[in-house]
């Protein structure tokens, strides 16, 4: 695959550029591009599934940008550290667990998000990460299906709130990596609610942070954060 920069690097040059530029008009809320529906092997003996309430479920990315002297000639921007963030909230997918025997039971997950659905505070730039540089209105779909559950507790009360980790692939743009979630959920009358967050590399996913000399450099480190409901199915 071909290596590209990511688009929330472009973000602050974007700005500028089109600081000119009339604001666009109102665009229809986006709905999750129609790939192939999110699968799940069947369930095992005791499993719960629970369905990814669109309404209510968003995803983000964070990555911390850092301005330099000749930023605030060519863009206006003070030279600093600051962290530009992007949310999506176009995701659905399943999870199956048993939360009588967390520790044996397999956990199955499948989450999908739509990354031409990310939304910062800049429509102009939101467009341009759509159409140009990495085109995610061709290549849309973040996927994470999970492999492993770890350091869950040896029973669950319904209603408590527990933290563990949740293994599995995470595939952007047709490269797949093994990527570890820090989770944070609880089940309460029939709802699956929690929060997901993990780091990966741009790089490893063939993604080079920009580097624009004297003006503004880009971690290569990005936070992803999931917050989910999911109804019990």
């Amino acid at each position: 695959m071909t290596r590209i920069r990511f688009p929330i690097l472009f973000l602050p040059l974007l700005i500028a550029l089109l600081a000119a530029c009339g604001s666009p008009a109102p665009q229809a809320e986006p709905t999750l591009a129609p790939t192939q529906a999110p699968t799940l092997p069947p369930a095992t003996e005791g499993q719960r599934t629970f369905v990814v309430d669109s309404d209510q479920s968003q995803a983000a990315y964070a990555v911390e940008e850092r301005f330099l002297e000749k930023a605030l000639p060519k863009l206006g921007i003070q030279p600093g550290v600051v962290t530009t963030v992007g949310v999506s909230k176009q995701v659905e997918g399943e999870i199956r667990v048993n939360p009588d025997d967390l520790a044996q039971t397999p956990v199955d997950a499948v989450i999908r998000v739509d990354l031409s659905a990310l939304t910062s505070d800049q429509p102009r730039r939101d467009k341009w990460i759509k159409e140009n540089g990495p085109s995610f209105l061709t290549y849309p779909i973040a996927e994470f299906r999970a492999t492993a559950i770890r350091n869950v507790p040896a029973s669950y009360t319904e209603g408590q709130e527990i933290a563990f980790q949740l293994a599995g692939d995470l595939t952007i743009r047709d490269i797949t990596h093994p990527v570890v979630f820090d989770v944070r959920a609880k089940l309460a009358n029939g709802v699956l609610t929690g929060q997901a967050t993990a780091q990966i590399k741009m790089s490893d996913y063939g993604i080079e942070p920009l580097n624009f000399a004297n003006t503004l450099t880009v971690a290569d480190e990005v936070t992803l954060t999931v917050d989910l409901v999911a109804r019990q199915k």
